[in-house]
This record gives structure tokens, C-alpha cells and sequence, in this order.
């Protein structure tokens, strides 16, 4: 049910298509649930590049790889997932991996903004000299509007979604795809039946999936830092930082540094200039 846009998957299509075009990499960002895992799949089963080969890598987990794979002289697609997850060494393999590319290979490269050691560099520091020879492209991928949500809920609920419901759903998940299919799925198991209502919605209550990305985000912070969450989920929607900070009882200073921190680790985000808040309003734990 998530999907993408065709748009990401056009130039890698095109380096494919010649085995002495000249490589191309595309970075696919978004926050997460957006949808790059989707995107990944799709890129793997692009037409026309069958006899491409694929090389598949999840950092941070580990099992990359063989290092042969990074010395290939022949055309290759590669699919690097979760790239905010890499060390400095994984780093450092990729880097090499991704300036040596053949002619005629791609590479799509997934990450999370949020997560990024570095923010805005998805290589990590200092920034990555490319190559001349290779093409650098960079896909955002974007929540959904109120009509794709539509959409989605008339596809999971037989069309029983009423607008105000489709509306609440929006307003809830910030259209985050993944969110809004585990929001319908959640709905779909509703007993009794849901009848379409956005009272429904709002008492569905938070999707396991990403009540688990709250928690663990909160426990990446110090039990002193804490707080300034609980808070935010008191409050229940975005606010200045000196509301924020009062609610949380941590004082000026502390109250600073423990805003700080949950932005630094994603477990607040800022949705819009000067107001803090959760990145999906229906996160509030």
C-alpha cells in the first residue's frame, strides 16, 4: 500500500539501461516511516535491468557485503538501507564503494534525516569528494496528503470512511505512510465494526510500531532529559520552547539542554519554527 514516486526511480533506470553510462547515486531521504524500504524493493525489481546485478546492504546490522563486492568492475545496482545506522568504518567502506562505482551501476542510499550523525551528511564528515564522473541525486520522500490518505482508507476499510474521519486520520498520523497503514490496520481489527467516524480514529490509540519508535527514542535520552517528553505529551501538540521547558519542571537551564538533547535524538522534532512537539502528533506516549 505505500508507494513512491516514479520520479526517484528514472535516473537510476536510465544508468542502468547502458553499461557505459556514467554511474549515478541517489540518496533517498526520509523521516522514518516514509516509505524508503518500499523504495528499495521497487528499485530492485526495475524492468529492463535483469541481468544487473543487485547488492543488497542493511547497515548497522552487521552481515554487509562480501569485500569483493566493492571492487566489482561490472555494472551492479546497489541498495544501501538505513545508512544513519553505519559506524565509522562501515562508513568509510561504503565511501569507497560508492567513488568506485563501474560505469553503467547505480546505488540508492536510504536514511533518516533525524538520525543522521551528522546532520545533512548522510557520508558522515568531512563531506565525500565524488567523483567527476558520477551523477548525485537526492530524493525526498514526503507524507501523504489528505487525498492519498483517502485513498489509502478506502482501500484497508471498504470505502467506510467518512471525510472527517480521513481528515482525522491526516491530522493524526501527519500522513506518514507507515503510520497510516498501521492506523488502518488497527481500525480494520475494530471491534465492534468501525463505521467510518473520526471518533473512531481518535480512540484507536497508537499503532505498535510506532509507539515502540517513541519509547525507544525517549530511552535513548537520560532520565534527567526525560521529562521535557512527557511534557510535550501532556501538552499534545507543538509549543514554544519556554512552555515547554515550564510544564516539563526542569528550569531554565536544564529544561535547554534536555530540549536540546530530544531534538538531537529525534524524540521531539520542531514542525514548525519555534514550536516543539512530537514529529507525529499521534506519538504522544
Amino acid at each position: 500500500m505505500i508507494e513512491t514516486r516514479g520520479s526517484a526511480l528514472r535516473p537510476l533506470a536510465r544508468a542502468l539501461a547502458d553499461g557505459s553510462a556514467e554511474p549515478v547515486l541517489l540518496f533517498v531521504e526520509g523521516a522514518a516511516g516514509t516509505g524508503k524500504s518500499h523504495l528499495l524493493r521497487e528499485l530492485a525489481d526495475l524492468p529492463g535491468t535483469a541481468d544487473t546485478a543487485r547488492v543488497r546492504w542493511r547497515c548497522g546490522a552487521g552481515d554487509g557485503p562480501p569485500e569483493q563486492d566493492g571492487h566489482r568492475r561490472t555494472p551492479a545496482l546497489w541498495l544501501v538501507d538505513d545508512v544513519h545506522r553505519a559506524d565509522e568504518d562501515e562508513l568509510a567502506r561504503l565511501r569507497r564503494v560508492l567513488e568506485g562505482l563501474a560505469p553503467g551501476s547505480a546505488a540508492a542510499v536510504t536514511y533518516r534525516p533525524e538520525e543522521l550523525p551528522v546532520p545533512g551528511l548522510p557520508l558522515g564528515a568531512p563531506p565525500t569528494a565524488y567523483p567527476s564522473g558520477l551523477t548525485v541525486l537526492r530524493h525526498r520522500l514526503a507524507p501523504w496528503d489528505e487525498e492519498r490518505v483517502r485513498r489509502a482508507a478506502a482501500e484497508a476499510l471498504d470505502g467506510t470512511c467518512t471525510d472527517g474521519a480521513v481528515r482525522r486520520l491526516r491530522e493524526l498520523t501527519g500522513g506518514v505512510p507507515r503510520v497510516v497503514v498501521d492506523l488502518l490496520a488497527v481500525l480494520g481489527e475494530h471491534r465492534p465494526p468501525f463505521t467510518g467516524t473520526a471518533a473512531e480514529v481518535e480512540a484507536a490509540g497508537v499503532p505498535a510500531r510506532l509507539a515502540e519508535l517513541v519509547l525507544s527514542r525517549t530511552h535513548a535520552l537520560s532520565p534527567a532529559h526525560r521529562p521535557v517528553v512527557w511534557a510535550a505529551a501532556v501538552l499534545d501538540e507543538p509549543v514554544g520552547r519556554d512552555e515547554l521547558i515550564a510544564v516539563s519542571g526542569l528550569g531554565t537551564a536544564t529544561g535547554g539542554s534536555a530540549l536540546l538533547r530530544a531534538l538531537e535524538v529525534a524524540a521531539l522534532a520542531e514542525p514548525a519554527e519555534g514550536r516543539y512537539g512530537f514529529a507525529v502528533p499521534l506519538a504522544a506516549p
